[in-house]
């Protein structure tokens, strides 16, 4: 096989014992009573294995403080009982700035009496909040004393913290808080004089001057994950700070500052979640391409320093049992951990709509049942990188349709065989025949003086190698996309160590020790059988 260059981050090959894989998300009426949490946690302990780790809520209002201090002691009980059965308790700051009106007034904002987030035609949120008024900073920071108590193994916070689409305030080409403060702030940095009617009427000629305002505003919300990092190292100093972020573009520049600003304060490793939409069952391939396109922005971010868990949203809204099913979020997470992410964050349950015991039945149990493979695949990664062909001019959509065919692709880091040319991506998966799919697939492995996995059989789906730095493959992943099961599924292999065991790990199935074929440095291994669109690994061991 030829010399491949090998792309790796910092962080990236942390070990999975250190990251919990399977965090799952609950919102704030979970704990809003002891009561409704001993159903949830019942919920969580009938079904062992459903999660490594769960992330309380703050809420996403602004309440008076006595609510929090409550609050925070409900969660200290509820982290208790987590403790016992071995799951992580953590908390996720789900409210700083504010989404939006229409969302923070759900809940109590009556201890908001500063002000608010101010868009550049000076409409205000009533809800949403300045990040650099002193008394929302003192009210931040007092959440973050009052929730350290109970010690979380991790604070994630939420992608509110963002210099755009607060509304009804927010103009998307003017991002940032226009408030009067800010203003003064801007102009003191500036030494200038600018009102919100001049700053925007001279942005639309001055792109610098309206960099310097983005890069200013992004300053003003790093300086509130600072403020909640701050706190959380002096009285927990063993918690880990993340963020969940969008993966849009207009993200990289604050993803960025907060990320260094949380590093900072704590001292430890970080952790990210990128995300934002593909919620419901409806199209499920459009939740793989997620997983590409979360892989694409962590590419983007990839010299962060100290970034120990690539924690992708997988998320259902609003959770109602027609929302979304287990299996997708499933198939989305095994995707995300194919693609070089260490751990999945599952925001799937919400007491306003279902009952427990339902939740355990249709999310909780299949979670249990399929987390063996999803740690196990985690686990077998370590140390290693996706490999496949690149080609950074299509969309993740556009590389998907591609990727189907079982040609290794690479939406974001690992190592990279080679770029796919025009020529390759003329291949048609839905309408050409199998026989034109294996010439396509032989021609890359002799292209390239062979492929670590090589598919030799008619299959319709993902295949994602995973290899070390010497090349000895790992593990073979695989994602059956059609509605019905394929198999037998032959596979060539390359890189396999001699008198190494070959095992079929598929979610929700036993695992399966698969016969071995060695042909000089070439191994041939058949898999029997897929389901409907399931996953699974070879674990080369």
């Amino acid at each position: 096989m030829k010399k491949l260059l090998l792309l790796l981050t910092a962080g990236f090959a942390v070990g999975v014992s250190a990251v919990p894989v399977m965090s799952l998300r609950l919102r704030g009426p979970h704990t809003a009573t002891m009561e409704q949490w001993r159903k949830t946690y019942q919920a969580i302990a009938e079904n062992p294995g459903c999660c490594d780790e769960v992330w309380f809520s703050t809420g996403i209002g602004v309440p008076p403080l006595a609510w929090h201090r409550a609050q925070a002691e409900r969660l200290a009980q509820a982290a208790d009982d987590l403790r016992k059965v071995g799951i992580v308790p953590s908390l996720q700051f789900q409210a700083t700035l504010g989404h939006s009106d229409a969302l923070s007034s759900c809940e109590d904002c009556s201890a908001k009496d500063w002000t608010g987030w101010t868009g550049s035609t000076g409409v205000e949120d009533r809800y949403c909040n300045c990040p650099r008024q002193p008394a929302f900073l003192a009210y931040i920071r007092e959440m973050a004393r009052i929730y350290a108590s109970f010690k979380p193994g991790s604070v994630w916070i939420d992608d509110d913290l963002r210099i755009h689409n607060h509304t009804p305030a927010t103009n998307k080409s003017r991002p940032g808080c226009w408030c009067a403060m800010c203003l003064a702030a801007f102009n003191a940095e500036e030494s200038s004089n600018w009102t919100r009617q001049t700053l925007d009427a001279a942005m639309v000629k001055d792109a610098s001057l309206a960099a310097r305002w983005k890069a200013f505003s992004v300053r003003s919300i790093a300086a509130v994950a600072r403020v909640i990092a701050e706190e959380f190292h002096v009285r927990s100093p063993e918690t880990t700070m993340a963020f969940q972020h969008c993966f849009d573009e207009g993200s990289i520049d604050s993803v960025r500052a907060i990320t260094t600003a949380m590093a900072k304060a704590s001292g430890r490793p970080t952790g990210l979640r990128p995300g934002g939409g593909f919620y419901y069952d409806i199209n499920p391939n459009d939740q793989v391409v997620k997983s590409l396109i979360a892989a694409r922005f962590r590419a983007k971010v990839a010299d962060l320093p100290n970034v120990g868990t690539w924690c992708p949203e997988v998320e259902s809204w609003p959770r109602a049992y027609g929302s979304r099913s287990a299996q997708s979020a499933l198939v989305e997470s095994f995707v995300a951990l194919a693609y070089g992410f260490n751990s999945t964050s599952l925001l799937l349950l919400d007491t306003r709509y279902e009952t427990d015991e339902l939740y355990s039945r249709t999310i909780l149990k299949p979670l249990a049942d399929a987390s063996p493979v999803l740690k196990g695949f985690a686990k077998a990664n370590e140390g290693t990188v996706p490999v496949g062909f690149a080609a950074d001019k299509l969309t993740p959509a556009q590389l998907y349709r591609y990727a189907i065919s079982g040609v290794p692709v690479l939406p974001g880091l690992g190592r990279r065989i080679g770029d796919l040319t025009a020529e390759d991506l003329k291949l048609k998966v839905c309408s050409v025949g199998s026989k034109t799919v294996q010439e396509a697939r032989d021609g890359l492995d002799a292209r390239v003086g062979g492929l670590p996995a090589v598919l030799e059989s008619p299959f319709v789906g993902l295949m994602v190698p995973h290899a070390t730095e010497k090349g000895l493959l790992r593990t073979v992943a695989l994602l059956n996309t059609r509605i019905d099961v394929q198999g037998p599924v032959m596979l060539r292999l390359r890189g396999v160590p001699q008198g190494a065991k070959v095992v079929w790990h598929e979610m929700r199935r036993p695992a399966v020790d698969l016969p071995v074929t060695r042909e000089g440095d070439i191994v041939r291994v058949t898999i029997p059988e897929i389901s409907v669109w399931n996953c699974g690994y070879l674990g080369i061991e």
